[in-house]
């Protein structure tokens, strides 16, 4: 096998190791200890997303200068089975990531065709809001890349407009901070985590805070507009019956916390903290192309142990 060749396969199979074991940090740091920390959205989206972007940044910041500048042979040779097995484990975890966000794109384009092209376009709290005669109960932000406020017209009428207000207020929230990007991002990582008992998790978490920031920014702590939305959302949970699962790309007002919510809005606000030192976590990655100059003959010792395992 040609040099090429063989540096394709080093670099996706190094990707799959440090995915692997990212993953594996990440799900023993969340059950040991972040899972009781009071964690802002931000940083659960990173902490999720650590095993797959921390996996590509180390591949080709590290292994990848690492390999091109220590590699001692350019000929030809073989490689082992342990390559050819990490290799296979990448295809089949980012198969699988794939899947899933095609998947959450399909049922959201299914929704939307369920919605019907005709509604009511307005205006309301500074966005186009489309108002569709369904006879389910549904206010969400729409899609990824252009989402839509849809709201059912039966919601509007159980509200007041001071009450529709905040609740379009809470799915523009969603909007301006990438929401629904972040939710494919996080359903289509190409990791092993997406199938530990942490992962899932962690997405939990994370829907369940960027609600609760929505709010946050939906109201902009005015105590009035807390419990008008908190109001809203009362009346909306009353219309609704069984919840469907969140499959789609969506961020509906409704999730299963409700009345965590409620009470959240309704007392003062607390002040969410992140644990994660997020500049300085940033820093060190920076630094690490840096650090990792010197052991690079032990980086490439690595990389021909695991080419010639098993040959």
């Amino acid at each position: 096998m040609n040099n090429v060749a063989v540096l394709c396969l080093v670099l996706i199979a190094a990707y799959g190791l440090m995915s692997l074991l990212l993953s594996v940090v990440v799900a023993c740091t969340w059950t040991a200890w972040l899972a009781a920390k009071p964690l802002m959205s931000r940083s659960l989206f990173a902490l999720r997303m650590l095993p797959s972007l921390g996996a590509l940044f180390l591949t080709l910041s590290v292994v990848l200068p690492a390999f091109l500048i220590k590699e001692p042979n350019r000929a030809a040779e073989p490689v082992g089975p342990l390559l050819i097995l990490m290799v296979a484990y990448v295809l089949v975890t980012l198969g699988a990531g794939c899947m899933r966000g095609w998947r959450a794109w399909l049922a959201t384009t299914k929704l939307l065709r369920d919605c019907g092209t005709r509604y009511t376009r307005f205006s309301i709290a500074g966005r186009d809001v489309e108002i569709i005669d369904i006879p389910g109960i549904m206010v969400a932000a729409l899609g990824a890349w252009r989402p839509r406020i849809v709201a059912a017209a039966c919601v509007l009428e159980a509200c007041s407009r001071e009450e529709f207000r905040e609740v379009i207020g809470h799915e523009a929230a969603h909007i301006l901070t990438h929401d629904n990007l972040k939710l494919l991002l996080l359903l289509s990582s190409a990791d092993i985590l997406a199938v530990m008992p942490a992962g899932k998790a962690l997405i939990a978490r994370w829907r369940a805070a960027a609600e609760f920031e929505a709010d946050a920014m939906a109201t902009a702590q005015d105590p009035l507009r807390r419990v008008t939305l908190a109001s809203a959302l009362i009346k909306v949970a009353r219309l609704s019956g069984a919840r469907r699962p969140l499959a789609e790309l969506s961020m509906p007002i409704l999730v299963d916390d409700v009345d965590g919510r409620v009470r959240r809005l309704l007392a003062p606000l607390p002040t969410a903290h992140s644990y994660l030192p997020a500049k300085n976590t940033a820093a060190l990655a920076l630094l690490l192309p840096f650090l990792s100059v010197p052991i690079y003959g032990l980086i490439q010792d690595w990389i021909e142990m695991l080419v010639a395992f098993g040959r």
